[in-house]
């Protein structure tokens, strides 16, 4: 019921919004000519030349001084997340020294000679209940790396704090 309540809040705002813009009385259709245009244009974003533009504008946001921090950054995060390289698709089980707790996570760098850590792995542990988390730098002998289990299983065990998991337990 909140995922519906919550969406149906959206997309009533969305729908005020888009009205403002496409001026028709139509309940619904301001958000339908929106989903058009959007997949329009990254249909367009898809040829060559679009391609050429988009490579013209990725030029110019790392040309200028404080939009190419900003853009870089989440570029790169972007990247690590959908793209090819996949950051989280490491899981880690970290153990806390003289005791028998483990902390749950994700390995997003292996590489940590470029600050300093050459025998550390950066490890990524998310808070429960929220997206918030800290990235850990771990002696490599202290993670062990999760083999078979699936990360969204992962991240939803994290996120729900234990609450929720799947038919494939973790």
């Amino acid at each position: 019921m909140l995922t519906i309540f919550i969406l149906s809040k959206i997309l009533s705002a969305w729908d005020e919004t888009a009205g403002k813009i496409f001026p028709l009385d139509i309940p619904g259709l301001p958000l339908l000519i929106s989903i058009f245009v959007i997949i329009s244009i990254g249909y367009m974003g898809s040829w060559w030349f679009s391609v050429k533009f988009f490579n013209y504008i990725d030029y110019i946001f790392k040309k200028l001084p404080i939009v190419q921090f900003i853009y870089v950054i989440i570029k790169e995060i972007l990247a690590n997340l959908f793209g090819e390289k996949k950051a989280f698709s490491k899981i880690a089980i970290i153990r806390i020294p003289e005791t028998n707790m483990k902390l749950l996570g994700f390995v997003t760098s292996e590489d940590l000679s470029n600050i300093g850590f050459k025998d550390h792995v950066a490890v990524y542990v998310m808070q429960s209940m929220q997206w918030a988390g800290i990235t850990l730098l771990v002696p490599k002998e202290s993670v062990e790396i999760l083999q078979g289990v699936k990360m969204e299983n992962v991240m939803k065990f994290i996120v729900s704090a234990g609450a929720v998991s799947s038919s494939n337990n973790i």
